[in-house]
């Protein structure tokens, strides 16, 4: 059977299963790189789709370079291998194959790295301070820093928000997550004010279509592209003079390592963040170089030395 046919069937899938408009635009496009390649082989039909065509998938994306000249992160591998299995596994459950060719084809294993560029509330602060509020865009950027800050929610999560996802009479968001899982995060007194603000009287500024629901617009009218959160996040980085590699994740990192230091529980992180397994929240538990130099010079007994 043709591969586009069925890339369309895959779509239709995805669709009837509810998933959220983000996360269909994402899984495609990743689906798109693998149908590339098969092209590239000469593979025009599911038949092709072999348990050795998809490692050989699996090595060129580890062997590929991304735009900017450097290898592909272990993350994104794996989600473009992801992506590969959920469209063989559908393939198998519509009987349009035998045996599913991806099921055992096991993902690349991810290095545990501390979170890097972790910024100090001051710098959180003067990112946040550098927009113009006199602006619509400058206002609406101002309480999107802030709503990151405060949440840690992700980048597709904060872009995926709608009207009726934003309650800041209560001081909370709903939120949908990776693999479509909702969830409720807390924001803080001061996102509050600039959201309520924000949706009030600034985003009707903004808007084009009346029908239009996500809260952050872009300078059309229509909904913030990745890239544009993106970008904003570097702008307002450089213009704040920080030196770190700041960007939209930054913030996710920056809140749980704060709210870590100012003692809240491991779980109630991880039901902020949205993390499925404790594990991937423990990374948060381990301290900064900082924390560390603090307690050894506290505690190690050469530093009470007069020398």
């Amino acid at each position: 059977m043709n591969l586009n046919d069925m890339a369309q069937a895959f779509a239709v899938s995805l669709a009837a299963l509810g998933r959220k408009e983000y996360t269909m635009e994402e899984t495609m496009r990743k689906l798109k790189s693998f149908l590339a390649y098969l092209s590239s082989l000469g593979i025009e039909h599911i038949d092709g789709i072999t348990r050795e065509i998809v490692r050989a998938y699996q090595v060129d994306v580890y062997q590929t370079l991304n735009t900017r000249g450097r290898p592909n992160s272990v993350a994104y591998q794996n989600s473009l291998i992801g992506v590969v299995k959920q469209f063989t596994a559908f393939l198998r459950d519509a009987e349009l194959i035998v045996a599913d060719p991806a099921k055992d084809i096991r993902y690349a294993k991810r290095p545990k790295r501390l979170p890097r560029s972790i910024l100090s509330p001051s710098e959180a602060r003067k990112i946040m301070q550098t927009p113009d509020l006199k602006s619509a865009i400058g206002y609406r950027d101002r309480t999107l820093l802030e709503i990151l800050y405060s949440s840690g929610i992700r980048k597709a999560e904060l872009r995926g928000l709608t009207l009726a996802d934003a309650d800041y009479q209560e001081g909370f968001l709903r939120v949908t997550g990776k693999g479509d899982k909702d969830r409720v995060v807390p924001i803080g007194r001061i996102a509050c004010r600039y959201l309520e603000n924000y949706i009030k009287s600034v985003r009707p500024e903004l808007i084009r279509d009346p029908h239009e629901q996500r809260v952050f617009l872009s300078s059309r009218g229509k909904g913030m592209g990745r890239s544009t959160v993106w970008g904003l996040v570097k702008k307002y980085a450089r213009k704040a003079k920080i030196k770190k590699n700041v960007h939209c994740h930054t913030f996710r990192h920056t809140c749980a390592t704060a709210m870590l230091r100012n003692k809240a529980d491991i779980r109630a992180i991880q039901e902020l963040l949205g993390h499925d397994s404790l594990n991937s929240t423990q990374v948060y538990t381990r301290v900064s170089i900082n924390d560390l130099k603090e307690v050894h010079k506290r505690c190690h007994p050469r530093e009470k030395d007069k020398e």
